[in-house]
């Protein structure tokens, strides 16, 4: 898919790798509304970062957990550009609970997990399907974890919230072929401002883990996302970005 004038939803996308795939989005000549759930300085620098790059921009604020609320957020959306062409759920949450913590992961962190890393992007995908629909060939990207591809991460809740949306990519491809693809980029560690809170050391030692020696750039990861906005001929899959480390 041709890129350049399309119109684009980033949730999460004032901040960290949301930000970096929304300024790369808009490098291609896309419209973007950047969600952000508290981040409202961050979204604004951001909208205007896009803005200088001769796109359209906009901030708007949504929980993505709250169905009406992202009912609003895509109907704002598309209202401001006239269409919807690509989504891209990249909001999440975590706390971080060791695993051997059991009693440490309580109903609340649970419930918040499951309700912005899963059913949010399910409502998020829901409420831009029929817009999506009507341009012959949407997109959807899911920015999931390599945590939902083994035991690992910031959190047991996490970690299963990331193994659902894994599955629910795939549910979603089935529900909504062939006029939308969805797929998933499966980032490993990142240096975010979630990621740094892992501490120098330990990034160090899943650089040295890693077949290649380094932790993914947010610029690699976001430009994995772009690649699966081009692409015609996937749905369904999950493409892991962390420099070799998971699968040895």
């Amino acid at each position: 898919m041709e890129l350049k004038g399309k119109a684009a939803i980033v949730t999460g996308g004032g901040t960290g790798l949301g930000r970096e795939i929304s300024l790369q989005l808009a490098g291609q000549g896309v419209d973007v509304a950047v969600i952000y759930s508290r981040s409202r300085d961050d979204a604004e620098q951001t909208v205007g970062d896009l803005r200088e790059r001769g796109v359209r921009a906009v901030a708007i604020q949504a929980d993505v957990a709250d169905d009406a609320a992202v009912r609003a957020m895509v109907q704002r959306a598309v209202d401001d550009f006239g269409c919807l062409d690509i989504l891209v759920n990249n909001a999440g949450f975590t706390e971080f609970v060791d695993f051997r913590d059991l009693d440490g992961l309580t109903e609340g962190i649970w419930d918040r997990t499951i309700d912005v890393n899963v059913k949010g992007v399910f409502f998020c995908t829901r409420a831009a399907a029929p817009h999506l629909r009507k341009q012959g060939r949407g997109k959807v990207v899911n920015v999931t974890s390599v945590s939902g591809l083994r035991a690992g991460g910031s959190s047991i809740a996490y970690s299963v919230s990331k193994a659902g949306e894994t599955m629910l990519t795939k549910c979603l491809a089935t529900a909504l072929a062939p006029e939308i693809q969805v797929n998933a980029i499966a980032p490993g560690i990142m240096q975010t401002r979630w990621g740094l809170r892992w501490g120098e050391e330990s990034l160090k030692k899943m650089a040295e883990d890693a077949l290649l020696k380094r932790v993914p750039s947010l610029e690699d990861i976001a430009a994995g996302v772009l690649f699966l906005c081009e692409n015609d001929s996937m749905t369904g899959q999950s493409v892991c970005i962390d420099g070799g480390r998971w699968f040895h």
